[in-house]
């Protein structure tokens, strides 16, 4: 299985190359999520547009994770008992988890800032509704109550004649 198991562990080193690809492109889409919410009107299909994308990544990336896994358990016992065989892969492996490491707590304390930017811009955006609702119900009001008394009434007319 020496020769599989080379094959295995330079897919491995693949499949971890692919996650900070991913990671990358993560990261690059959270930042750009954050310029949006940082202006003045955020457009919301920018919005849903980067958070598709994000989805779509995620997706990527666990299925990334998911192959790394499962063709590490397949080798993980021959490449422990021949350390000094892959002694260069595993260094290099290891050296990406910790890239991967390194570039997911960045993102998760982006996506931290960017839920609190996203709950301010709906919350003002509730207010406005509101505000918007609450304005339209007092034109209603003041259409039906308080100028329907007054039409056909002139205000220069003198009643005493």
């Amino acid at each position: 299985m020496g020769e599989s198991v080379s094959t295995y562990v330079d897919v491995m080193i693949t499949s971890l190359k692919k996650k900070v690809i991913l990671l990358e492109k993560i990261e690059n889409t959270v930042l750009e999520q954050e310029k949006e919410l940082q202006k003045p009107k955020p457009d919301l299909d920018v919005l849903n547009d980067i958070e598709d994308r994000l989805a779509e990544y995620v997706v990527e990336l666990e299925k990334a994770e998911d192959g790394f896994t499962s063709i590490y358990q397949r080798v993980k016992e021959e490449i422990g008992d021949q350390k000094e065989g892959y002694k260069t892969e595993i260094q290099e492996m290891q050296s990406y988890i910790r890239e991967i490491t390194n570039q997911t707590v960045k993102i998760q304390a982006q996506q931290v800032r960017n839920q609190q930017r996203m709950k301010i811009f709906f919350d003002t955006k509730k207010r406005e509704i509101r505000q918007f609702h609450s304005g339209k119900r007092s034109v209603a009001q003041y259409s039906q109550h308080g100028a329907a008394p007054l039409m056909g009434q002139s205000f220069f007319l003198n009643h005493k004649k």
